[in-house]
This record gives structure tokens, C-alpha cells and sequence, in this order.
């Protein structure tokens, strides 16, 4: 399946990623239960994926005229 995203809707998913990686991580660090922390990573490496992949499609900004 692929998807067509406007250049908003590309900036505003990367930012929904951008902030769940960072909630996520925090959550990483503050986790005491070793188990969980391992399923924690995994999640969060996914996003961080998914992130790049999202980044290297995002359309390239126009200039200002």
C-alpha cells in the first residue's frame, strides 16, 4: 500500500514521531523491570525507522520566491 501525503501531513507525522521516540526513550531510562525495558527498546527502535523512512520521503522544501 502506499500513500500520499501532503508536505503538512508528512512535517506533522514526523513531529508525532519525534515526540513518541522522545517519551518513549524516557520511559527506557526510567523503566526498572529488565524485561520490559528490552520490549520498550525494540518499540522504540522501530520508531526510529520508521522515522528515517518517513525523513527520506518527506518532500524537499521549496524556496521562498
Amino acid at each position: 500500500m502506499v500513500l500520499e501525503l501532503s508536505q503538512q501531513q508528512f512535517h506533522l507525522l514526523h513531529a508525532c514521531l519525534a515526540e513518541s521516540i522522545d517519551s518513549l526513550h524516557d520511559e527506557v531510562l526510567h523503566t526498572d523491570y529488565r524485561d520490559l525495558r528490552g520490549e520498550l527498546r525494540e518499540r522504540l527502535d522501530r520508531l526510529q525507522t520508521l522515522q528515517r523512512q518517513v525523513e527520506a520521503q518527506m518532500p524537499r522544501e521549496q524556496p521562498a520566491l
